[in-house]
């Protein structure tokens, strides 16, 4: 692969820009309220998380401890003068000027590892997942800061389509079902904020090239995550930012918000993809329009939350499963909707299915069979199973015992069914499940993500 010397200090800090994730638990303290026109310095944050854990114990699986400190240890080479870092739009630009480099100043680089490693160290984080809607044995992952990969013999071997381009994380990928070499990719990292977005990128070409859309981020920290396209018309594309709900009816040459908080998660209707859900920390919407204006639901759901995940099923398109984490990120219940979000009730709040930790700020992820809306997964630390609508739950795997047949990498920040087979994207890297769960392919080899 070739790229300028100087790509590789723009690969460093590009990633760097901005606060790290405003869910976690320490950056909600008062040193950190400051006006939204304000930036916070890396050295505030810091102080910050040493005040937060003063007397704590932070040596609990889960805590988030280890993250931020990996974080703190990178960033603090790359500040600027004031203490804050470069905004991801500078960045880009630097990285476009220095196309007309000569040629003369390209070097030629190679990929030299790991290529595997332990099973309990893990390759690296996977964000999302997806599977080409024309080709089963084409798959694509998007990790938090190593940018988008293929694979065209169903995750053998996996090959790099972002080396060509700063750095970026990828929380988000959507594949036009009429043509699949048209590919959307929601950019950043929605979980830890390892990357900044610089919007919704779009190639024509599989993958191969990338060009920016009119929905790109400039001086501010935002993050993308979900993006989805209509079934039947493919210049309609939605997508989930921290700045708000977008959509765009031209195929991403422009965008309108739809909505202007932090939306983290947002689904389709199965059959109706008019009907859109999107979920903020603590607030369920509702359109029935195709997401040109949106009502909130309140019905039997909590009155406070820190972190809200939601998913639906074409078994039964009229079910919505809502998981919530209390505001300290410890699990509070698990909701179910029978009438397509007008009304929810509670399904389950007596097993602790985060399995004690607090870190649903950092990873939550929920899904549902799409053959029987009673098999519903949770994945926090571990993945737990419900067959019985989400009333009971049964922990699937433990972070810390390899040797089981159905061993995932702890914290799984993904879940979702493809062709049958439900997959995890954890901080190990992706695995494959054709039994539910039982057992799990870690389908990681040859994914230089970490």
């Amino acid at each position: 692969m070739k790229q300028t010397l100087l790509f590789i200090f723009l690969f460093a800090i590009l990633q760097s820009y901005g606060q790290y994730n405003e869910s976690a638990p320490w950056m909600s303290t008062n040193i950190l309220k400051k006006s939204s026109s304000s930036k916070i310095t890396l050295q505030e944050q810091s102080n910050a998380f040493n005040q937060y854990w003063l007397g704590k114990d932070f040596t609990t699986k889960g805590s988030g401890h280890k993250p931020y400190k990996r974080w703190e240890t990178h960033w603090k080479n790359y500040l600027l003068k004031d203490g804050t870092i470069a905004t991801p739009n500078m960045i880009w630009n630097a990285w476009e000027q220095k196309q007309t480099l000569a040629k003369s100043a390209v070097s030629n680089w190679q990929s030299k590892g790991p290529y595997t490693t332990n099973v309990k160290t893990g390759q690296g984080r996977v964000n999302t997942f997806i599977i080409d809607p024309n080709n089963p044995n084409t798959y694509y992952v998007g990790a938090p800061s190593g940018g988008i990969w293929k694979s065209t013999d169903a995750g053998i071997n996996w090959t790099p389509l972002s080396d060509q381009i700063p750095q970026i994380g990828v929380s988000g990928i959507a594949i036009d079902p009429n043509n699949s070499n048209i590919i959307y990719i929601a950019t950043g990292d929605d979980d830890a904020r390892d990357t900044y977005s610089v919007g919704v990128l779009k190639s024509t070409d599989g993958g191969s090239s990338w060009n920016t859309t009119g929905l790109n981020f400039s001086a501010t920290n935002s993050i993308s995550s979900e993006i989805y396209i209509h079934p039947s018309n493919s210049n309609i594309l939605w997508v989930a930012t921290n700045n708000g709900f977008y959509k765009s009816i031209d195929a991403g040459v422009s965008w309108s918000r739809k909505l202007s908080n932090n939306i983290i998660d947002i689904k389709l209707k199965p059959g109706d993809p008019n009907t859109i859900y999107a979920v903020s920390k603590s607030t369920f919407y509702k359109s029935t329009n195709g997401g040109d204006s949106f009502t909130i639901v309140t019905s039997n759901l909590p009155t406070s939350s820190g972190k809200y995940a939601i998913d639906v099923t074409p078994a039964d398109a009229n079910i919505i499963y809502l998981l919530s984490a209390k505001t300290d990120n410890s699990f509070q219940g698990l909701y179910k909707s029978t009438d397509s979000g007008a009304t929810f009730n509670k399904t389950s709040e007596t097993d602790d299915i985060f399995g004690g930790s607090k870190q649903a700020w950092y990873d939550m992820s929920l899904t549902v069979s799409p053959t029987n809306a009673n098999i519903v997964f949770v994945g926090v630390l571990d993945i737990w199973r419900s067959t019985d609508g989400g009333s009971n739950f049964v922990q699937k795997n433990h972070w810390w015992d390899s040797s089981e047949a159905s061993y995932t990498h702890a914290d799984i920040h993904f879940l979702r069914y493809f062709n049958g087979k439900l997959y995890a994207g954890t901080d190990g890297g992706i695995y494959e499940s054709s039994n539910n769960s039982d057992s799990f392919t870690d389908l990681t080899e040859n994914l230089n993500i970490s």
